[in-house]
């Protein structure tokens, strides 16, 4: 049995968020997954957004309630929900990044699912996760160059 589980959807904003709103947004949900125990990131681009949540079966339940509630946000799409043997965002409550457009479009649109129906996405990683981690790590290391 798996002790934690992940999340992957999309969304569109409502309207255009200000710089200091996306700062808001950012701010509010870091705090809140934190004393929900849930990692993961935020992907977002031009009013669209990707988000991964990772964590145990609750707190992901209570972030992702509270998501789907938001009034900031329309057009929901789960693109997974399903158990995970590990974290990849471990030391991110919200980890954020804004890719080009199409980079946003290839992780939003790649299988989430795992190859196995029996496989969790960590066994068998979906194509989707692929994407994203690849997209993250490059992102991180641009990060750490620019400094």
């Amino acid at each position: 049995m798996h002790s934690l589980v992940a999340v992957a959807y999309v969304s569109s904003a409502i309207r255009r968020f200000t710089p200091e709103e996306l700062d808001a947004l950012l701010l509010d949900a870091r705090a809140f997954n934190a004393i929900a125990g849930v990692t993961g990131a935020l992907l977002h681009q031009d009013g669209s957004f990707f988000q991964y949540l990772e964590g145990s079966q609750a707190g992901v339940a209570r972030v992702y309630s509270r998501i789907k509630s938001s009034r900031r946000h329309r057009g929901l799409i789960e693109l997974v929900a399903a158990p995970v043997n590990r974290r990849h965002f471990s030391t991110w409550s919200m980890g954020f990044a804004e890719p080009v457009a199409s980079e946003l479009q290839s992780i939003s649109q790649a299988s989430w699912h795992a190859a196995h129906q029996a496989a969790s996405i960590q066994d068998a990683p979906a194509p989707g996760l692929t994407l994203l981690l690849s997209f993250w790590h490059r992102a991180q290391a641009n990060r750490g160059s620019a400094a």
